[in-house]
């Protein structure tokens, strides 16, 4: 199953947490230098050591059948750039995605709903074991893993929460919690990672470095910033409930009902919309809205995994249409 089709831990605060890895082959240059040709026997080498792999060839995708891959948090932005060969290899029941060629040559990650890190590791870990058994990994007594970003020298890890913020980005608080997340060895970014905005109040914070520390220790101290951030938000919760209990309410039940009741929904508004009924679910103002519905709403009635889903809908009004019938039955159903 998707991780976007589960209930998760702590999934009021934590929609989903992903850790990943940077590998590389040591008799390769790093793929800023490498050929087409030496991109193509570097996925060959990669997908031999992992026959049990399904492998998607993102050369041959279209621009929405790629994008449909990013919306469901699977691959990078970046990785659908198509100036070198690239594959993404899928195993473990969808919770397990091996970018090949993206900027490191490997790029094993596990994305679960909710708040787990240690069953993302866990299921990373499997992943990344075959391959260095196989395979000659670029490494270095004293750097760690060799990767083409310096930050990921190390244990070349990198774990991150999805985090849903709306009552600390009402207060006006986000610009402020950056500051504490660097001194911590953290950093927040948009809901697709670097360069991104935050749609529907939802963020991503990841650690910020794994040079010197162990994967242990990385996890540890990634766990308690998260629950420190997930605390700081139910007060912010409370604290915008407590001040007009009324007038949250009532924003809550406007954006259900617009919901139900478009005609065009377009993806910003439906954004927008779902973080107040998510808000108002977690609240228990509303509790006919299980948040698994939600998070699986705000993947498939993306604009690219709308585009798939029919024939007409490269059409912008025809897609919003779809997506407005679309949020209407799922909301329906979860009566």
């Amino acid at each position: 199953m998707a991780w976007y089709n589960e209930s998760g831990k702590n999934e009021s605060t934590v929609i989903s947490t992903r850790v990943r890895f940077a590998r590389n082959l040591a008799d390769y240059p790093f793929t800023g230098r490498l050929s087409s040709a030496g991109a193509t026997e570097v996925i060959e080498k990669i997908k031999e050591a992992l026959p049990e792999y399904s492998a998607i060839n993102f050369s041959s995708l279209s621009a929405a059948e790629a994008q449909a891959y990013v919306e469901r948090h699977y691959v990078s932005p970046m990785f659908t750039d198509k100036r070198l060969p690239r594959v993404l290899l899928t195993g473990a029941g969808e919770n397990v995605q091996i970018m090949l060629c993206e900027e490191d040559h490997i790029r094993i990650q596990s994305i679960v709903a909710g708040f787990d890190p240690q069953r993302a590791f866990d299921a990373a870990c499997g992943a990344d074991d075959k391959l260095c058994s196989k395979l000659k990994i670029a490494f270095d007594t004293d750097l760690g893993y060799l990767t083409h970003c310096p930050t990921n020298l190390g244990n070349a890890m990198r774990v991150s929460a999805m985090m849903f913020l709306p009552a600390l980005s009402m207060l006006g608080r986000i610009e402020g919690l950056s500051p504490g997340l660097n001194k911590l060895g953290m950093t927040i970014r948009g809901m697709y990672g670097e360069g991104s905005r935050a749609e529907g109040n939802i963020y991503q914070i990841s650690n910020s470095g794994s040079l010197g520390v162990s994967e242990a220790d990385v996890i540890k101290n990634f766990t308690d910033v998260i629950n420190r951030v997930s605390e700081l938000e139910e007060k912010a919760r409370k604290s915008i409930l407590e001040g007009d209990t009324d007038k949250l309410t009532d924003r809550v039940y406007r954006s259900l009902g617009i919901l139900k009741s478009a005609y065009l929904l377009d993806s910003d508004e439906l954004s927008k919309r779902l973080s107040d009924v998510r808000l108002g679910s977690a609240l228990g103002i509303i509790e006919t809205v299980p948040m698994c519905k939600l998070t699986e709403l705000s993947v498939s009635a993306q604009p690219a995994t709308m585009i798939l889903s029919g024939e007409g809908l490269d059409n912008e009004v025809a897609r919003d249409k779809a997506r407005a019938r679309l949020v209407k039955a799922v909301l329906e159903a979860s009566k």
